[in-house]
């Protein structure tokens, strides 16, 4: 049996590491709300680029001329990986790996990453990786200025035919989703669509057909060159928002376990140092007896 002040010893150091899990716990409670805020809020404006941008191309669609909207053979497929600069999040980045390992497996990828365990885990498999970067938990859009602008010069320089975007997504606060989201070319938005109102509990009621004729100014071709740029970087800044929240989802239910399993070990250790305890007692009055009928 250990001694007491082993137990002792033990139990300051398992209450020490609970305190630090319950508060890494709270601030990633913190930090998920407010990024599931955000993204929620964004899904909106995406929903609104994408049915304008499918309008578009329906209506006009002969005179769209722009790289984002032509179809091309796809040589090398470029795969924007997003996943987290710290560990202490469960299986989160390990599930990740494995869809990354399993779909992008044909050698014909160019990675970018987002995270430092993104960069690692490419390493690791020893993938063409062009470039890396890093975002903060704030996640502000001209944070991400350097990666759409590095992605968008690869896609039109001819360096990848497509880009994808591989992260992890929050279905609820206890499960998360793997996602591969092609971005580019803008090819058929409807599915697109759909999923986000699905996302967004938004009923597909009947729409009335509008036969008038569309008038843009100052020309389809100015509009279509902006807003192309428009959809692609809230496409990234979408998605980026949404595998922030679950990062910040994953760790504070991996902490919340980790300080559950921290207050029973707390219980268990306070029973056997009660147990010890008895036990010198007992142990001590045995000899004092023995020492007096002796």
């Amino acid at each position: 049996m250990k001694s007491v002040r082993e137990i002792k010893r033990r139990m300051r150091a398992v209450g020490n590491t609970a305190k630090i899990t319950r508060a890494m716990q709270l601030v990633a409670s913190s930090k998920m709300k407010k990024a599931q805020r955000i993204a929620v809020s964004g899904r909106q404006y995406i929903l609104a680029l994408s049915e304008t941008a499918d309008c578009l191309a329906s209506v006009k669609g002969k005179l769209i001329k722009h790289p984002f909207f032509e179809r091309r053979e796809v040589k090398q497929r470029g795969v924007l990986v997003i996943a987290t600069d710290k560990g202490l999040c469960g299986s989160l980045n390990q599930i990740l790996v494995k869809k990354i390992t399993t779909d992008y497996s044909t050698g014909n990828e160019k990675f970018v990453t987002i995270g430092k365990k993104a960069s690692q885990f490419i390493a690791k498999l020893h993938r063409d990786l062009l470039a890396d970067f890093s975002v903060s938990d704030r996640v502000e859009l001209c944070e991400l200025r350097p990666v759409i602008e590095f992605l968008r010069n690869a896609y039109l320089e001819g360096v990848v035919d497509s880009i994808e975007v591989a992260y992890s997504r929050s279905v609820n606060p206890l499960v998360h989703e793997q996602i591969s989201n092609k971005v580019l070319p803008i090819l058929n938005l409807s599915d697109e669509i759909d999923a986000l109102k699905k996302r967004m509990r938004i009923s597909d009621g009947k729409t009335a057909v509008d036969p008038r004729e569309m008038i843009f100014e100052p020309d389809v071709q100015a509009i279509v060159n902006k807003l192309s740029q428009m959809f692609f970087s809230q496409s990234i800044f979408r998605d980026v928002l949404e595998a922030k929240a679950a990062e910040h989802s994953a760790r504070m239910f991996a902490m919340k376990n980790a300080t559950d399993n921290a207050d029973s070990l707390s219980k268990n250790l306070a029973m056997e140092y009660n147990k010890a305890r008895q036990t010198k007692i007992t142990n001590e009055i045995i000899e004092i007896a023995a020492a007096a009928t002796g």
